[in-house]
């Protein structure tokens, strides 16, 4: 098995011309050779988990053959380098052609099939093109990445540059339940050692446990580590609005402190929302959770290599599946600086009781945020024993904000339509 590996289209197989084989021997050494179809997906997860490649070409994949396999690529290969090599730029000039204003059918999809090639260039660590002026039509959607000629490449080999490495401020808030705290941020720093972060804890008044000193310790030893201490519990919205407020990162994310991380989790959620400037929040899988992000996990809390064994199932069987939805559940959310410029933090007037994830994500949806669930992402979710362990009525607390949330978006509702011509 070589280090580098060429993915070729199986209907490519005895079509690819002398300049474009003198491209590749530019690009890798000595390499395997994949030949790819629409049916052969669990053969190259296959083949890219039992490979450490540093190198992979993917040549002449685009729709024509399926959107997914960047995406699968670099799920599985996240250390390698990956070059994109002829994407389809029809789609893509029809796309910027478009600028999203489209109301005939066949129009939207060619608008989706160029935002789908966008989005995997945006994953490439090198995009070669036939021509200068195709390369010219991406360099403005994908500036930051590396974009050449098949000439350029032929004679001088590819050019790599390395992407931004970007802060993530991980807002976690505690009240009591030590023993799940410390489980939860022993999984954190064994399983994001690949990503650049800073921990923010804000206590919500802790009074049964030493939750305070071990903050402060963990402070004293972290120079990563942030602590708020609040005097009383000033709810979910409030107390993540604090750390927030304190946050350097370009991204935040919002983690509760009854979960138990995997390996990859944060490093594949940063590729989602960096792969579409139009992506907002990204959510992983779960096992307790609603909606589309629960996944069936017959494991408990105390068995960490089960926890472990599943994600990696997971991440083999769903790498690459990343789908939009409406909502998310707040247990844990990437969230871009970007967002929290344009839609603001989390509404205040939601204390316990849940709700405010809801209306954040309603509020994201408004700006025209797309709102993503990274399917092969799975963390392990307790859920739902912070309010009994600290004798708060569930129930109460949640219909009192769901009356909360129907208030406020119904006035909302009421307020559009009001705006509108004939008030329609």
């Amino acid at each position: 098995m070589s280090n580098n590996l060429l993915i070729i289209p199986e209907s490519f197989k005895s079509n690819i011309d002398k300049k474009h084989s003198k491209c590749f021997d530019k690009i890798l050494d000595k390499h395997d050779v994949f030949y790819f179809d629409n049916v052969s997906f669990d053969a190259l997860k296959a083949q890219l988990t039992a490979n450490s490649y540093e190198i992979i070409v993917c040549a002449y994949a685009g729709l024509t053959e399926d959107y997914r396999l960047l995406r699968i690529i670099k799920s599985l290969t996240p250390n390698s380098k990956l070059v994109s090599f002829m994407p389809e730029i029809s789609n893509i000039k029809e796309y910027i052609k478009q600028n999203g204003s489209i109301y005939d059918e066949v129009s939207k999809l060619l608008e989706k099939a160029g935002g789908m090639e966008i989005s995997n260039c945006r994953l490439a660590d090198a995009i070669v093109f036939e021509n200068a002026e195709d390369a010219g039509v991406i360099e403005k959607e994908v500036s930051d990445i590396p974009i050449q000629t098949a000439e350029d490449v032929a004679a001088k080999g590819i050019i790599f540059k390395d992407k931004p490495k970007y802060l993530v401020s991980i807002v976690m808030l505690t009240y009591n339940q030590l023993d799940d705290t410390k489980i939860c941020v022993e999984s954190l720093m064994k399983h994001t050692a690949d990503v650049n972060y800073e921990l923010i804890f804000v206590d919500n008044g802790s009074t049964k446990d030493d939750t305070k000193t071990y903050l402060e310790d963990l402070k004293s030893k972290y120079s990563n580590v942030k602590v708020i201490l609040n005097e009383t519990n000033l709810g979910f919205a409030c107390a993540n609005n604090q750390g927030i407020e304190i946050s350097e990162g370009e991204y935040v994310l919002l983690l509760n402190n009854d979960v138990i991380l995997t390996d990859g989790w944060l490093s594949r959620m940063l590729l989602i929302a960096e792969s579409d400037k139009k992506i907002g929040i990204v959510g992983p899988c779960t096992n307790h959770a609603s909606g589309r992000q629960v996944v069936v996990f017959d494991g408990s809390a105390d068995d960490d290599e089960a926890i472990q064994k599943f994600s990696k199932e997971i991440l083999q069987k769903n790498a690459g599946f990343w789908f939009s939805v409406n909502r998310i559940i707040g247990f844990c959310v990437l969230i871009k600086r970007e967002v929290l410029f344009n839609v603001g933090v989390l509404d205040e007037m939601f204390g316990p009781g849940g709700y405010e994830d809801f209306d954040y994500c309603m509020r994201v949806k408004q700006a025209g945020y797309k709102i993503v669930i990274a399917g092969d992402t799975f963390i392990y979710h307790v859920g739902g024993k912070g309010y009994s362990a600290n004798n708060m009525n569930y129930n109460v607390l949640r219909t009192k904000n769901i009356e909360l949330l129907i208030d406020k978006w119904t006035k909302n509702v009421l307020e559009i339509m009001e705006k509108l011509p004939d008030g329609m």
